[in-house]
């Protein structure tokens, strides 16, 4: 058999003291149990374990250690997740809000002709007469309906308050005795005061001049009728349209 020139294999004792499978003692010279020169040489590691080896360290240099999550993660990804029937609860709590909102809400007050007679006579009639009617007792320009001058003036409710009502000053003509003319003090003469009643027939619907006049009469008046009248005054009302749109109906 040939000898084996001693430089390859110091290049091969190099090779494997650099892939790790020979130890180096810094001789420069084979190892221990190393066939001296002109010996055969042993047989020893192959070509596939080499590269195998050569693999193995080259991972192990370049994979960085791989540090372990923190408890916040590992305990994100270990909780209970929301269960899927609880999505479709969640979509209707606003809708059966809204229901109980609408279920609990106290029911509007109904309409009634006194209480429509009180908003009319706010929006309307307050500005001159005042709201206790106090009128011209009271510094303002209309005359007084407090203290029975009301019915001083139209001692029942029939077509004549209404028409004065509806026709004011104007429409029942200038200097033209209105209500009652044997009038305790005196009639009241349209326009004597220099201040006009306004016409509120084409802005007021007829069961709306027929429920102010109620109030003006029944409450700042201060009018006092019987059950049996207010029955018909309500059925009078309700005749004329009055709480018809809010399912109303009555007086007091």
């Amino acid at each position: 058999m040939a000898e084996v020139p001693e430089y390859l294999l110091e290049r091969s004792r190099q090779r494997r003291v650099a892939l790790g499978v020979l130890e180096d003692d810094g001789s420069g010279a084979a190892a221990p149990g190393a066939p001296a020169p002109g010996a055969a040489v042993a047989a020893g590691p192959g070509p596939a374990e080499m590269i195998a080896a050569a693999k193995q360290a080259a991972l192990a240099e370049t994979e960085p250690a791989i540090a372990p999550d923190p408890e916040w993660v590992v305990a994100a990804r270990t909780r209970h997740r929301i269960p899927v029937w609880v999505l479709p609860v969640l979509v209707c709590l606003p809708l059966w809000g809204f229901v109980y909102w609408k279920l609990t809400e106290p029911p509007p007050v109904p309409i009634t002709a006194i209480n429509e007679g009180a908003t009319t006579y706010a929006v309307r009639c307050a500005s001159c007469h005042g709201g206790s009617g106090s009128g011209s007792d009271g510094s303002l320009v209309g005359r007084p309906l407090h203290n029975g001058e009301v019915l001083a003036t139209f001692p029942s409710l029939d077509d004549s308050f209404i028409q004065w009502v509806s026709l004011g000053s104007e429409g029942t003509g200038i200097g033209r005795v209105y209500g009652d003319p044997n009038r305790a003090g005196g009639p009241h003469v349209s326009g004597e005061t220099g201040s006009n009643m306004p016409a509120f027939g084409e802005v007021l619907q007829p069961h709306q001049l027929y429920s102010v006049a109620r109030y003006v009469r029944e409450v700042i008046g201060g009018e006092d009728i019987s059950d049996e009248v207010e029955a018909e005054r309500d059925a009078e009302w309700e005749h004329l349209g009055g709480g018809s749109d809010s399912g109303g109906g009555g007086g007091h």
